[in-house]
């Protein structure tokens, strides 16, 4: 690669240089015309003061003589019918004028009775520098044309290993990674290539660290959880015995939906449908909607409503979010679920009637949660949505309570666009989700 832009940096300084001196020369060469006319017309005035002065030819001749473009043959007088010097235009030249002719432009002046005329070339003499000049700016374009086309051709292989490796690289973190390029053409690609293989297997190595950790934790944790729980149910029935409970499941649920949202070792590229999903889970939340005395509205739009994340991970967010709700508001408050596919982009909403978030940005926090829990159940929520390129956002409902918006891309569509916006189907709040 760097004999590659050398080879550039030379071509270029050779074009350069080649078409700096033709430029030079051709300069030079219009400088020479200017001084040449200049010559010639002060050669023209001196005759003509000459031959207003006399008409003796033998006198004329001598100035003639001692002037440059007179020895050069291109100065002549016609005086009495007689012509002095070396004429372009013979003895019935007119004055004045500027006689163009093959070769150059004649100049006629008046002097007296007689007429004074000297020849001015198109091309000063020893003009061969025109000549030189077109062959420095040939050779530059041809050198510089050979060095594009060397340069495209060398490149081509160099730009074949840069698109492999940003194939690479877009693929990191995924399991159905292709498999790293063998050979690279130039070392810098190649160092190139050893680097993002250090990347992606560190890349997996920190993900089966993470695998190891969540299993690690879950039994570290399930233990004395088992051990709460047994003594939790030989406490006596009342409100501070029921809050344990409640506490013990609650933690057991999120550390069963810890292990769920983290990856297999080998998990395939998976698709779901968001409304198959949520209706199936909404016919447990219903059920113990009805039980607990809270209201539950479902709205769903047209299936499919396709994303790029596995049924139970799908599933995994709901009950998590639902769980929340369940866990954070008071007793009797309502909430509502929708699953909303417009422009490309499913959204699964949430709703509750309760006392909301104070502080949206912060329950989007790891391990925060504005109810008194560990904060997992957003974590999980977060983590999905964000795994297939779509946001979480935490608003007001327009219950009063609490909005968690989730926004998935629609693993149907190659790029959002904006369609218009599907009606939602809607169900009885007290009618549990039909599978």
């Amino acid at each position: 690669m760097r004999h590659l832009v050398l080879r550039l940096i030379v071509a270029t300084a050779i074009a350069a240089v080649a078409a700096v001196t033709a430029v030079a020369l051709l300069v030079q060469s219009a400088g020479e015309r200017d001084r040449l006319r200049s010559g010639s017309e002060a050669d023209l005035a001196a005759l003509v003061s000459l031959a207003e002065a006399t008409s003796d030819g033998e006198a004329l001749r001598r100035g003639i003589a001692r002037a440059p473009a007179g020895r050069e043959g291109r100065l002549a007088v016609h005086v009495a019918g007689a012509t002095v010097g070396t004429s372009r235009l013979g003895g019935d030249a007119e004055a004045p004028a500027e006689v163009p002719i093959a070769g150059g432009t004649v100049l006629v002046r008046a002097a007296g009775p007689a007429v004074v005329e000297v020849f001015v070339p198109d091309r000063a003499p020893g003009s061969a520098e025109l000549g030189l000049a077109a062959l420095l700016l040939g050779t530059g374009a041809l050198v510089a044309g050979g060095g594009v086309a060397v340069a495209a051709r060398r490149l081509r292989p160099v730009v074949a290993d840069l698109t492999t490796l940003a194939t690479e690289a877009a693929a990191i973190g995924r399991e159905d990674a292709p498999a790293p390029a063998r050979r690279m053409h130039v070392p810098e690609t190649a160092a190139l290539a050893r680097a993002l293989a250090a990347v992606t297997a560190r890349f997996a190595e920190a993900r089966a660290l993470e695998r190891r950790l969540a299993a690690d934790l879950s039994h570290r944790l399930r233990t004395p959880l088992t051990a709460l729980a047994l003594d939790a149910d030989a406490i006596d029935d009342g409100p501070a015995a029921e809050r344990v409970r409640r506490t013990i499941a609650s933690l057991d649920g999120d550390i069963d939906a810890l292990i769920r949202s983290t990856p297999g070792p080998d998990a395939a590229p998976a698709r779901c449908d968001v409304v198959a999903v949520v209706q199936r889970r909404m016919a447990f939340w219903s059920a113990l909607a009805q039980h607990s005395r809270r209201s539950c509205e479902v709205r769903t739009a047209p299936p499919p409503a396709t994303i790029a994340l596995a049924e139970d991970d799908l599933a995994a967010v709901v009950d998590a979010l639902l769980g929340n709700v369940f866990r954070y508001t008071p007793e009797g408050t309502g909430f509502a679920v929708a699953v909303v596919s417009h422009a490309g982009w499913i959204s699964l909403v949430v709703d509750d009637a309760g006392p909301g978030v104070a502080d949206p940005a912060a329950a989007l926090s790891r391990g925060v949660s504005s109810g008194g829990g560990t904060g997992l159940g957003l974590d999980i929520a977060r983590d999905a949505v964000e795994a297939t390129g779509g946001t979480i956002h935490v608003e007001r409902a327009a219950l009063g309570g609490a909005r968690v918006r989730l926004r998935f891309a629609d693993a149907e569509h190659d790029a959002p666009h904006v369609p218009r916006a599907r009606r939602l189907s809607r169900r009885p709040a007290t009618e549990p989700a039909k599978i």
